[in-house]
């Protein structure tokens, strides 16, 4: 302790307490415990005897410093204030632990040390997406909802830039890709496609997780007729060695099959125009 300590009343009612200027202040518990410390910088420390910030707390402590506080083990430590992590305010951990979020004593959501938004969920279920996973049981992962007006619900962008968006009206839902005129180039008609058509293997098949029954096409047939409409390459596995399935997206499929049945009108009237001039000449 300081070598020489006074203390007394002024100004009414305050209590002024000091210690000389050559070390600490010091608050004793049980005739030698240190309980408070006060050091010559003015930083004050409980339970430790060398506090290294405005106020810290050992063993379990808080720790605030120029507009930041700092809860901390020793080990692991969440803090939150002024630049924290960037320009402005942030909070969140300063070691290799998840920043979780709890209601009611349980885990409702987390954000991962890779930064991945984990909402009802407390690790990664699929290492494809990098962002937000929500998992949910007996009802939807997501709800969005459009309070007035019809518009979109959500939009999707590349490199800042949209490229589709989910709308709704009052009764229904689209799913819009971008389609302007403006964005393509060395546009012309679709030739051969009924030939594709005639091509394709449409199929009925069951779903192998729950036994469900499907309609459609199998992805790798259909890419090497309409490419256009696969996403993924056939028998496609991650780093992990898991399965990186095929896509269909059917939109992609209506192009053709609407050049298809222009070309085949195209033959059947050409066609009754035949019929007509053999009937013609036959005086029928």
């Amino acid at each position: 302790m300081a070598s020489t300590i006074s203390a007394g009343l002024t100004s009414g009612t305050a209590l002024n307490m000091s210690g000389d200027t050559s070390g600490a202040l010091q608050l004793q518990t049980n005739g030698t415990t240190t309980a408070v410390t006060i050091n010559t910088s003015q930083q004050v420390g409980i339970g430790t005897s060398s506090p290294s910030d405005a106020l810290q707390v050992a063993s379990g402590g808080v720790i605030i410093s120029g507009g930041n506080l700092k809860v901390t083990d020793g080990t692991t430590s969440f803090q939150m204030g002024v630049n924290n992590f960037a320009t402005g305010y942030g909070m969140g951990t300063t070691s290799s632990t998840p920043l979780i979020f709890a209601a009611n004593g349980s885990e409702r959501m987390r954000i991962d040390t890779s930064g991945n938004l984990l909402v009802g969920v407390t690790s990664t279920f699929t290492s494809i997406v990098q962002g937000i996973q929500a998992q949910a049981v007996g009802g939807a992962s997501l709800a969005l909802n459009r309070t007035t007006n019809t518009g979109a619900v959500a939009r999707f962008f590349y490199a800042g830039t949209e490229v589709g968006n989910i709308s709704v009206t009052g009764s229904a839902t689209t799913f819009n890709s971008t389609s302007d005129y403006r964005l393509k180039e060395n546009v012309v008609p679709m030739t051969d496609a009924l030939n594709k058509v005639s091509l394709l293997k449409p199929v009925t098949y069951t779903w192998k997780a729950d036994g469900s029954a499907g309609q459609g096409f199998i992805a790798h047939e259909l890419q090497a007729i309409i490419p256009d409409a696969v996403t993924g390459e056939k028998d496609a596995i991650d780093k992990n060695g898991n399965p990186e399935y095929q896509s269909i997206d059917p939109r992609n499929i209506v192009a053709t099959l609407t050049a298809a049945i222009q070309e085949l009108n195209a033959k059947v009237e050409a066609q009754a125009a035949t019929i007509t001039a053999l009937q013609a000449k036959v005086g029928v």
